[in-house]
């Protein structure tokens, strides 16, 4: 019969706790019933981002929020309305505008919008 030695059991026991961790703060961090939405700074500073999140139909404002958010850094909104059409505005400090009409707001669905030095972009993350 194989034993397993001191050392082999305490390096399974940490991975064990270590992954047991981690998954509470994905599931923690990520819900499973609703849409997230993240803003990504791809530029080399820190801006000051704008985002505005309305509900198509009505125009009800979900989100209005300004972050600092560092270079090369993201920040997110979580908790949106699922199933129904969204605007989302992003505006820089620099003066950059843009906005998506973000039509798959499944509950599974990420927004990602990247902000550069010259453009916004949006792309929605779908499982596969």
């Amino acid at each position: 019969m194989p034993s397993i030695t001191r050392r082999r059991t305490i390096g399974l026991l940490t991975g064990c706790v270590t992954l047991t961790a981690i998954g509470g703060a994905v599931a923690y961090t990520t819900q499973k019933n609703a849409p997230n939405l993240i803003v990504k700074n791809q530029t080399k500073r820190e801006l000051d981002i704008t985002t505005v999140i309305r509900t198509a139909d009505d125009n009800e404002v979900l989100v209005d929020d300004t972050a600092s958010i560092p270079a090369k850094h993201d920040d997110g909104y979580t908790n949106l309305a699922s199933n129904e059409p969204m605007d989302v505005t992003i505006r820089t400090e620099t003066g950059l505008e843009n906005t998506y009409r973000w039509e798959e707001t499944d509950p599974e669905n990420a927004l990602s919008v990247s902000v550069s030095t010259d453009e916004i972009g949006f792309v929605v993350a779908k499982p596969p």
